[in-house]
């Protein structure tokens, strides 16, 4: 009557392992290869695009996905520098240097610094000028002319040699001079990416400190932002800190989409001078998850015109061979950068069954590394073995701290405050399955939960008691709406269905949604329409749609770990059962404990693509064909069909249009 139930093999995920050599090194860049494909575009010289958008799960750690895509990333190290303008005080010179002339131009200024310390007086200093830096021949390495020699070898601006003639000419006739820092203030473009971990005023435009006294030669009190460190190189900033700081980013895009930065931008008192603009040609890289760039594009919708780029990464990666060896490689090198130890063989296939559970298929792996690390730590930091029993013992660990919710619930199965029936028959009465989720701490877990249908005489409608009760949420009331309509086209194509009826989800007490009850449900009004028990071992979960198949449904492993976990706190005396879609064969990863129950004929699962498919598992009977009356199908045909003298439908509409031509 029925097919044989699924063997271990479908139960689990299985890798093949076969030439497995994982390295220790991070691996981002191999195992996301059209993020990084992107990326390399992105960051390519000749390419003009100044923004790329890079969505992905919150769970990720992007900083480190982009370090190991920049990892190769060699941007053109430009420097820069403020220098003190003698024609136009309040005007300081803004230049740009290569990295070989700024290393010049600082060693320079030292050198200028201790030259005018020296005490040669003013007018032997006045002389070195007039006289075109001759003097002093006998202490060349003390002379201008010397120093400016240098900056000529390392191929400094003309413009910046006069720069420095002028700034020491006016040096020399200052009444006290201190340190020549005041005076000047360079900088390197950062040659990798730029992170901004504050999104304000003063770490994306820099900060003023405060107004000197004596001078208008104010540089050594500016801190330079973010901008300033990427001026012709990439800066990454969170979507999350844009969207809390809205004004400071139109500032910001205003400044890319002119090129230019000006200085009073920066925080604080307004700057005593204002340098010349800043050329910039900075890239930027916004990150976020889906929610957080919905929001950006929905603050910003001109966004786009800057030039964009974008890029998503995914949740998984497909369990190929080249991949379990780089998703290995990658998880040994988090653990070597965290001071662990490398995974050991025999723990290969347990992890990789774990990120497979976590994206809830069999091939396919989570790239939540953080949620294995963890784990992995666990394991290390309290001495569990290396191996699979370590690991289970680690994951119970980890699980035992955060789950109080499972606790009373397992409490109130134990102590029989929650009603279930886990053997005989019962008209009516059936166990589906559902996934209790909390927000904040604690984990999902599944449970069973009675369903009860009770039918009367009536016009075929039928009411589904939690949504009336305002405890059910819009998909749930659509999949009763479903069942009425999968019953009465069934049953009552030619005439209307006499009965009405309820369905309830016993001792239901919180607000519940979706459609993975509709199976369970619809078996449940069969059983009470037709009067025929259903067995009461066997759970159901799975959703149906209006023609009678059975469609998947989510947390399938939570549910039927967790009917295990609750047939044994109560103490069932025979094997349980359980039919599920066939639809979510792949996303079966069940614990080793759920493994052993099915290897000792203690629970045995079954998956079905139609209602018609579930009926025997519950009834012990075929569905059957509506004019089998040894069929379940069969039966309710018999008790709702109409008398033969009480027209059908299509019998009536037959009946008028006769009516019609003889009239």
């Amino acid at each position: 009557m029925t097919e044989s139930a699924l063997s271990i093999e479908k139960l689990k995920p299985n890798f093949s392992l076969e030439n497995i050599n994982p390295t220790n090194d991070i691996q981002w860049s191999s195992l996301l290869p059209i993020a990084k494909s992107s990326f390399d575009h992105f960051t390519h010289a000749n390419n003009h695009q100044q923004v790329m958008v890079c969505q992905a799960p919150s769970f990720f750690n992007l900083h480190s996905v982009l370090a190991d895509f920049a990892k190769d990333l060699n941007i053109e190290q430009k420097a820069y520098a403020l220098i003190f303008n003698l024609t136009q005080p309040q005007r300081p010179y803004c230049v740009e240097l290569s990295q070989k002339a700024q290393q010049a131009f600082e060693q320079t200024m030292l050198q200028i610094e201790d030259l005018l310390n020296k005490d040669f007086g003013s007018e032997l200093l006045a002389k070195e000028i007039g006289e075109e830096l001759t003097f002093m021949e006998e202490s060349q390495s003390d002379s201008l002319s010397k120093i400016l020699k240098g900056l000529n070898q390392a191929q400094v601006p003309e413009q910046v040699l006069n720069i420095i003639k002028q700034l020491f000419e006016y040096l020399v006739e200052l009444p006290s001079f201190t340190t020549i820092q005041k005076f000047y203030k360079t900088w390197l473009n950062k040659p990798t990416l730029n992170y901004c971990y504050e999104f304000t005023r003063a770490t994306i435009f820099g900060q003023y400190l405060a107004q000197p006294a004596t001078h208008n030669a104010d540089l050594v009190e500016v801190n330079l932002g973010a901008i300033h460190h990427s001026a012709s190189g990439i800066l990454v900033l969170n979507a999350e800190d844009i969207l809390a700081e809205a004004k400071l980013w139109f500032e910001l895009k205003a400044s890319l989409t002119t090129s230019i930065f000006s200085w009073d931008k920066l925080q604080g008192e307004k700057l005593t001078s204002q340098p010349q603009h800043l050329s910039v040609t900075t890239k930027l890289v916004l990150i976020g998850n889906a929610n957080a760039i919905a929001d950006l594009y929905e603050l910003d919708p001109s966004i786009k015109n800057l030039g964009l780029l974008e890029t998503e990464l995914p949740l998984e990666v497909e369990a190929s061979s080249t991949n379990i060896n780089l998703y290995l490689s990658h998880l040994n090198g988090e653990l070597d950068q965290r001071g662990l130890s490398s995974l050991t063989p025999e723990l290969y296939e347990c992890v990789l069954n774990y990120a497979a559970k976590l994206c809830e298929h069999q091939q396919y792996l989570s790239l939540d590394v953080q949620e294995i690390i963890t784990l992995l730590l666990s394991l290390q930091l309290n001495q569990f073995a290396a191996n699979s029993q370590g690991f289970t013992q680690a994951l119970k660990h980890l699980n035992h701290n955060v789950n109080n919710q499972q606790k009373f619930s397992d409490l109130s199965y134990r102590e029989k405050q929650t009603n279930i029936c886990l053997s005989g028959e019962q008209v009516g009465q059936i166990n589906g399955l559902s996934v209790i989720d909390f927000a904040g701490l604690g984990l999902s877990f599944g449970e069973p939960i009675r369903i009860t249908a009770n039918v009367f005489q009536g016009d075929g409608d039928f009411n589904d008691i939690e949504r009336k009760a305002e405890l059910a949420g819009n998909v749930h009331a659509k999949s009763m709406m479903i069942i009425h309509g999968f019953l009465n086209q069934l049953f009552a194509s030619e005439h209307h269905f006499p009965y009405s009826g309820n369905v309830v989800f016993e001792q239901s007490y919180h607000e519940i949604d979706g459609d993975s009850a509709s199976l369970a449900s619809a078996l449940a009004l069969l059983s009470a329409i037709s009067k025929l028990p259903i067995q009461q071992n066997t759970a159901v979960t799975g959703a149906l749609d209006q023609k009678g198949n059975v469609l998947a449904v989510g947390g399938i492993n939570e549910k039927i770990e967790g009917y295990l976990r609750v047939a044994q706190l109560v103490k069932t005396n025979q094997p349980i059962r359980v039919v599920i879609p066939e639809a979510n064969l792949n996303q079966l990863n069940l614990s080793q404990e759920v493994l052993n129950a099915a290897e000792q004929k203690q629970l045995s699962i079954f998956a079905v693509s139609t209602i018609s498919q579930a009926v025997p598992y519950l009834f012990n009977l075929p569905a059957g064909d509506l004019l089998d009356e040894e069929s379940v199908y069969g039966k309710i045909n018999k008790l709702i069909n109409l008398p033969n003298d009480e027209p059908g439908l299509i019998r009536w509409l037959l009946k008028k249009v006769s009516d019609l031509f003889k009239f």
